[in-house]
């Protein structure tokens, strides 16, 4: 470690120093991915999270925590440019969806917008995808309706969550709030920052528009005009007014990713099913017992009504373990024998 007590001009020039140093070492280092797709692609292994902690096992925080955050991206990137991935999302183009979809698959990644979860599925049924990306809950709503019901009715896994606190800023050209005439926003936007809008830009006038991204274009146009988009939305030459201008200062999202090839254990897995019982007493206790008997952790369970069957309900469960784990195994057998639909979702790394 550098000694604090050294001139800041001394500093200043080891930084710089280091800073090309690393910045050659990249670029070496994208290159070699990249080189390795080239090369036909298999012989370049996915790097796993193992990789990002052997690299930062020798340091001690707070250097190991920052350390992690930058190579987990550098993971990313490496693993997309050695063997790129198709992705069909949910839109709109610039929505909080594509940050995960970034997040989790680089900038290498191919894209396929898709207006509905159904077709997110549909894409990687039919191989033009290998991933579906699509909201699964937020700290608003709860569970997608729409999302468990379209991996009910589809053959493809769950394999991943990905968690992610959502908050709004208003972008601009000048960045003085002052100057703000006109606003564009998506309508989830502008339902997430009524509050703020009517108080602090009552006579701007609000144009929705279908993507975080149209609203950044629109934004551009004149000085007049701002956008109410994502943190993390890319804003091109646009400032920052004011950040995280929302009604509710953090906005929890988990979205889940969904394939053709069950994920395989992690150590830290959660499974989820989907199930219907008798309408009876003890149907539902009668299900749990297989769980609680064999230690199995319960860590979500919901009802939710059948489409198109009045007061049927079906229940979605989340619990602890991976489904080849020899306790899930036994009870979801033991389940089938008492419930009158069980769907197996998937099994993946848990991020809670």
């Amino acid at each position: 470690m550098s000694d604090p007590k050294q001139p800041p001009g001394d500093l200043a020039d080891r930084a710089a120093a280091c800073d090309r140093r690393l910045a050659d070492a990249l670029a070496e280092r994208l290159t070699l991915a990249a080189a390795e797709r080239s090369a036909g692609g298999s012989g370049a292994p996915e790097l796993r999270e193992a990789w990002v902690e052997g690299l930062v096992a020798s340091l001690e925080p707070p250097l190991k925590t920052a350390a992690r955050s930058v190579l987990q991206q550098l993971r990313v990137e490496l693993n997309a440019l050695a063997a790129p991935v198709t992705v069909a999302y949910l839109g709109p183009e610039g929505g909080l969806t594509t940050q995960v979809v970034r997040a989790r698959y680089g900038a290498a990644a191919g894209l396929i917008e898709c207006a509905t979860i159904a077709q997110c599925l549909e894409e990687v049924t039919r191989g033009r995808a290998q991933v579906a990306v699509f909201p699964f809950e937020s700290s608003e709503d709860g569970l997608s309706q729409v999302a468990l019901d379209a991996l009910a009715k589809s053959e493809l896994s769950l394999i991943a969550e990905h968690r992610l606190t959502s908050r709004y800023d208003l972008v601009s050209q000048t960045g003085n709030l002052s100057d703000v005439e006109k606003l564009y926003l998506t309508s989830s936007a502008r339902a997430a920052c009524a509050g703020f809008v009517g108080r602090e830009l009552p006579k701007a006038a609000a144009l929705e528009v279908r993507s975080p991204a149209l609203a950044v274009h629109f934004a551009q146009g004149d000085a007049g005009s701002a956008a109410i988009v994502p943190q993390g939305s890319e804003l091109r030459d646009l400032q920052v007014v004011q950040a995280n201008v929302g009604d509710e200062p953090d906005t929890r999202y988990r979205f889940g990713v969904a394939a053709e090839r069950p994920a395989p254990r992690s150590g830290k897995d959660a499974t989820a099913v989907l199930f219907s019982v008798d309408d009876a007493a003890g149907a539902l206790f009668d299900v749990l017992r297989h769980f609680v008997e064999r230690g199995v952790n319960l860590r979500l369970l919901q009802s939710r009504p059948v489409q198109g069957a009045s007061w049927d309900y079906v229940f979605y469960a989340e619990l602890s373990g991976h489904v080849t784990d020899r306790a899930l195994v036994t009870a979801i057998e033991s389940v089938k024998r008492t419930t009158r639909l069980l769907r197996v979702l998937g099994s993946f790394p848990s991020d809670g």
